[in-house]
């Protein structure tokens, strides 16, 4: 009976094993900085696919790439390794890719070959019209299914020149299985505010049959939280999740795992897919996102009329949910007549060479106008940089004054003020338009910005004049003020906001101090400098405590970890001041081991100070984005000197875990 049972175990491991090496027939990450071993590319473009270290696509550090240079015209591939299809009729394809679109839309497929390549058989194809990270996943078939010697490849069709790059990873072929979910991604920004966060989550259905439950758990900062699904996805559907019990993160950069545990009930019959992982990093809180509108029109450009309508709906329907600035371009011919030279540096910045266009939050939005979906998306985010300010003005002159809190360290980013006309009137040409809204007259900080840089809990005050008969100023009480964070290289806009209109400024409270006595946590602050607020708003870890209280002090019984207390001045008519924050029992590492840098701010060479054996170097920029990597570190330092300045976060693999820590570039 015992052999007959070590039998049977024997059978079921070698099934088990079998079944998963059946599943996964080619997997292809691109890990390696060198193409991988027997892929090969197409004569046409040969030069043109890299192994790029990005990872746009979505996947883990470096990935396939199609570059525009040198250009290649016609159908390139990329082509991989020989597949053994032997009796089977479909296999299922999957990969990841993003679309960096220059001008238009571009076309890529998948081939399959069982003649080494002289003949290909189109297996998929289709068409992208926007720049945006992709998820393919399709079950294909061929004449070239059932034969053991099998070439897929992936090809884009047309000029190269054409576009910007196209970045692929994680590609794979794979039998498919009756039970199959993927984990496809981690739908949380890169940068959220420390406390609660909610843990949304996407899982592809990758098999046969129809996901109706599954157990899946997320693990970050040694914590692991492990939760039951009700679902309903069909084959190659997608859904979106959110595990009931948020993570409470203090600041810091960490690792957030997911991974699914079952499904159906049932042992997922094909593992490989069941885990994704995404580095975050935590702020020391979070503020209201104002979306930032920046608009190109001109009053003799006829086919601006009805995107202007649009927008004036959005706005009527939005009332304080944006920022908007409209520049009066100089075609077509002869222009509007209240174009200026600031508006022709920024319609440069963005590279517009037609109107009507639209960047929203610095990212180009071409001829389309915002829609109610793509508003709210913006505004339901979080945002790190609070702004608040007042103008008012004095015969002809305006002055102008604004406060910024930043939750994040940060340098090189640039501040725009901008004095807006809210109508104009005495610009109508010939497009049959006698309002125009949002006019920008002057650009206070200059066409480049102010360069600014801040640590977590700052704050900086920011003052400005102006003569505004010196503009096409019509109405001195028709004024608006624009003000808008952004990053000059990247154009991503942190925050915007309007300063309260021809009022006095909304002075913070000063001196807000911690005191700990024991297990308590005493909280105070004294009234502003000026300015008399009617109360004051008290937050702890992002929860109001306190509302319109004219307290100036209060306790936080048995506190226990990070603590962050901010305070908001509140004065007449509804206008706030910018936070002022402090904070205790920070931690900004997920485990005990022991990393220094130095010298942060860095120039040239960030020197790493651990007894720890370091195995693996990783460098990302605030957003997220991969600049450097390096999987087989050796010596004490990394050479950051082509970098550009701003804020980084090292990651650091050891023979022991993983650290991260925060430097500036400078």
């Amino acid at each position: 009976m015992r052999k007959v049972f070590v039998l049977f175990l024997a059978l079921s491991i070698s099934a088990a094993i079998f079944a998963q090496d059946r599943s996964i027939l080619l997997r292809e990450t691109f890990d390696a900085t060198s193409f991988p071993e027997g892929w090969s590319t197409s004569e046409t473009g040969a030069d043109n696919w890299v192994i790029s270290q990005t990872s746009k696509a979505g996947g883990d550090l470096n990935e396939l790439k199609l570059s525009n240079t040198p250009q290649a015209v016609g159908i390139t591939r990329v082509i991989t390794k020989p597949v053994d299809l032997t009796g089977l009729s479909s296999v299922v394809i999957s990969f990841r890719h993003y679309f960096d679109k220059k001008s238009a839309g571009g076309s890529i497929g998948i081939a399959t070959s069982s003649n080494n390549g002289t003949t290909w058989s189109q297996a998929w194809t289709k068409t992208y019209s926007e720049a945006s990270q992709y998820s393919v996943v399709e079950s294909v078939s061929t004449p070239d299914m059932g034969k053991s010697n099998v070439l897929f490849c992936i090809y884009y069709q047309g000029s190269t020149s054409n576009i910007n790059g196209w970045y692929f990873d994680e590609f794979e072929i794979m039998v498919i299985e009756n039970i199959d979910a993927k984990a496809e991604s981690i739908d949380i920004p890169t940068l959220v505010p420390a406390g609660n966060t909610d843990i949304v989550f996407s899982v592809q259905n990758a098999g046969l049959d129809e996901i109706t439950s599954f157990e899946a758990s997320y693990e970050v900062k040694g914590s692991k939280v492990t939760e039951t699904f009700n679902a309903n996805i069909a084959q190659f559907g997608v859904d979106q999740f959110t595990f009931e019990t948020p993570a409470y993160l203090s600041p810091g950069d960490y690792n957030l795992s997911i991974e699914i545990t079952s499904v159906n009930g049932e042992q997922d019959q094909n593992t490989v897919n069941n885990v994704f992982q995404k580095d975050i990093t935590v702020a020391i809180g979070g503020t209201q996102k104002i979306p930032m509108i920046e608009h190109f029109s001109s009053s003799t450009c006829a086919s601006c009329v009805p995107l202007n309508e649009t927008m004036v709906a959005l706005e009527a329907a939005n009332a304080g949910k944006y920022t908007y600035t409209k520049y009066a371009m100089n075609w077509p011919s002869p222009g509007d007549p209240y174009y200026t030279s600031d508006g022709g540096v920024r319609k440069d910045y963005y590279n517009v060479s037609s109107v009507p266009f639209i960047a929203f939050n610095g990212i180009s939005n071409g001829y389309f106008a915002i829609t109610q979906e793509e508003l709210d998306a913006s505004y339901n985010s979080p945002a790190f940089i609070d702004i608040k300010g007042a103008f008012d003005t004095n015969g002809d002159e305006i002055s102008v004054m604004l406060d910024l809190t930043s939750y994040i360290d940060f340098s090189n980013l640039r501040l725009f003020v901008t004095v807006n006309e809210k109508t104009t009137h005495d610009n109508a040409l010939y497009n049959g338009e006698t309002d125009f809204h949002h006019i920008m007259m002057y650009m206070l900080t200059g066409t480049q910005g102010l360069n600014i840089s801040m640590n977590a809990g700052e704050s900086q005050r920011f003052e400005y004049s102006y003569d505004m008969s010196k503009t096409n100023m019509e109405e001195i009480d028709d004024l608006e003020v624009a003000v808008w964070v952004q990053d000059i290289n990247t154009k991503d806009i942190y925050n915007s906001q309007y300063l309260y209109e021809y009022n006095e400024h909304p002075y913070p409270a000063q001196n807000l101090t911690l005191t700990e006595d024991r297990k308590n946590i005493e909280v105070s602050w004294d009234a502003p400098e000026a300015g008399t607020p009617s109360g004051y708003n008290l937050y702890i870890n992002r929860e109001l405590v306190l509302e319109n209280t004219t307290a100036t002090s209060y306790v936080i019984e048995n506190a226990v970890g990070y603590q962050g207390v901010e305070v908001v001045a509140l004065y007449a008519d509804g206008r706030k001041s910018v936070s002022v924050i402090e904070r205790v029992g920070e931690s900004l590492t997920e485990n005990e081991i022991v990393l220094g840098i130095y010298p942060n701010p860095v120039d040239n060479n960030l020197y790493l100070n651990t007894t720890e054996n370091v195995k693996e170097v990783s460098i990302y920029n605030i957003l997220g984005v991969s600049v450097y990597q390096n999987n087989d570190f050796s010596g004490s330092s990394v050479d950051v000197s082509n970098l550009n300045e701003g804020v980084y976060i090292i990651r650091v693999t050891t023979d022991n875990g993983r650290v991260t820590k925060r430097f500036i570039k400078q």
